[in-house]
């Protein structure tokens, strides 16, 4: 009886064998599941922003301009943009605290680009924060410097969200202005 029954069970694994090689697991009805899903073909996303056009919710708008005169003139009509931020209290030590982190170390605890990192520069030293070529520009302009870097300074639109950025903004002004 032994024997008999361990023939019958490996000609049932033979039998499963065989039926498994003529129905391919492949084949069974859940292999769909990747074929039938969702998903997004590169021409079905959304076209890039047009030049000029301004983000409906957070974001801005990318590339920055590539030649010395596009960020000029970029710059030169970003003096129209309002700081949407009250210099309050606490905006204040909010943008001294992200200035002593971004900031410190190249325009440096006074502002005039004495950092530790700023006075390594060989070719052209930080801005000095306190000179009126700095005071006197629109807080929309710092923004924008802030931003998107200009000359050898680094952008920052991706270490400090708009309100922090702008933070920064009114601590330069009420810091470095009164010098």
């Amino acid at each position: 009886m032994g024997i008999s029954w361990m023939s019958s069970f490996i000609r049932a694994i033979a039998v499963l064998l065989l039926l498994s090689q003529a129905t391919p697991v492949w084949a069974f009805p859940w292999d769909q599941d990747m074929v039938d899903q969702p998903s997004a073909k590169p021409q079905e996303s959304s076209a890039p922003a047009a030049p000029g056009s301004v983000p409906i919710v957070g974001g801005e708008t990318l590339p920055a301009p590539i030649t010395e005169q596009g960020m000029t003139d970029a710059k030169n009509e970003a003096a129209a943009i309002p700081n949407p931020i009250t210099a309050t209290a606490e905006s204040l030590a909010r943008g001294a605290y992200f200035y002593e982190i971004n900031c410190l170390v190249c325009h440096g605890k006074d502002g005039r680009g004495n950092g530790s990192v700023g006075k390594k520069f060989v070719t052209k030293s930080p801005v000095d924060l306190n000179e009126d070529y700095t005071q006197d520009q629109a807080d929309g302009q710092l923004f924008f410097t802030i931003t998107r870097g200009r000359a050898i300074m680094p952008f920052y639109r991706d270490a400090l969200s708009p309100a922090e950025r702008w933070d920064v903004i009114n601590y330069l002004k009420q810091e470095f202005g009164n010098q």
